[in-house]
């Protein structure tokens, strides 16, 4: 566990297979809140780690796939604590078994690596609206809905210092890339209205759930000049009827980003995967696009 900003830890919950994929953060203050609760696998590395001190009122999923939500049931009965989650990703929290299934077929061995999600009683969910409160102490965390990676998508902001924790709604980010994440269904036209939001708030610092905390709101904007771009790749390889690879081939070679981010994820299986499954969801929402 490590204190990234004051009263906030970044704890690495899949390094039990892959270091510095899947980040965890703990918001400590009269109320404590876990911001995206990773993998059901990677709950013991949080119980491990956290301060038993500290109040832990909310667990925070981002959303309710299974690399930031996967966690969020068995996390919450240990520690007694409510869950927020988007409406639409509410009863999935509640009863997992299709978000189960779902999972294996996307994801295929990547999910039992993550592991599966336990269920857990209603009353310990709470359905947030967009724009909801709640006080920490401190610091107030808003909630804002923001669909595009997910149509159950949140993200998380801290009002008084200003630090956002988009998780994939922005992307992920690996030694000074930033990467947008895609998967089906993909809605490129909801993720860029929700970038344009994220652009309005004043953020000092974004906290990535992959992985780690970068200073400035650059890294917004930079996701953002990458979808409306290579949403347009993507027409492209539709309408000539390519594949996955190519248009990750088509990706390395018109962004050098792309192709530095696969020199930096070299030795990490899982954190590759990322960027194939985004290709298959950004190809998706051009072919709808171009019916």
């Amino acid at each position: 566990m490590e204190e990234v900003l004051p009263n906030i830890y970044l704890i690495d919950t899949l390094r039990y297979v892959e270091e510095g994929d899947i980040s965890s953060y703990v918001v400590v203050d009269i109320k404590s809140a876990i911001i995206d609760p990773g993998t059901a696998k990677g709950v013991d590395i949080i119980l491990e780690e956290i301060d038993r001190s500290w109040n832990v009122e909310y667990i925070c999923p981002t959303h309710v796939h299974l690399d930031h939500g996967g966690g969020a049931a068995k996390l919450a009965k240990a520690l007694d604590a409510k869950i927020i989650v988007h409406p639409r990703g509410a009863k999935h929290i509640i009863n997992p078994e299709r978000l189960w299934e779902a999972s294996k077929a996307v994801l295929g061995e990547v999910a039992e690596i993550y592991g599966k999600p336990e269920s857990v009683e209603e009353e310990r969910v709470i359905a947030a609206e967009d724009g909801e409160e709640f006080e920490l102490g401190e610091e107030i965390l808003k909630v804002l809905h923001a669909p595009g990676h997910a149509p159950h998508m949140l993200v998380y902001y801290l009002t008084n210092s200003r630090v956002l924790f988009p998780a994939d709604a922005v992307g992920m980010y690996f030694e000074g890339v930033v990467f947008p994440l895609t998967p089906p269904p993909f809605d490129a036209d909801a993720a860029l209205k929700t970038l344009e939001r994220l652009m309005s708030l004043r953020v000092d610092y974004v906290a990535f759930t992959h992985y780690g905390v970068v200073e400035g709101d650059w890294t917004i904007k930079k996701s953002y000049e990458k979808i409306k771009s290579w949403i347009e790749i993507a027409k492209e390889v539709v309408e000539s009827d390519g594949n996955v690879e190519e248009f990750v081939n088509r990706l390395r070679k018109h962004d050098e980003d792309v192709e530095k981010l696969f020199n930096v994820l070299g030795n990490k299986p899982v954190a590759l995967s990322f960027i194939y499954t985004s290709a298959t969801g950004m190809l998706d929402a051009a072919k709808r696009k171009l019916v």
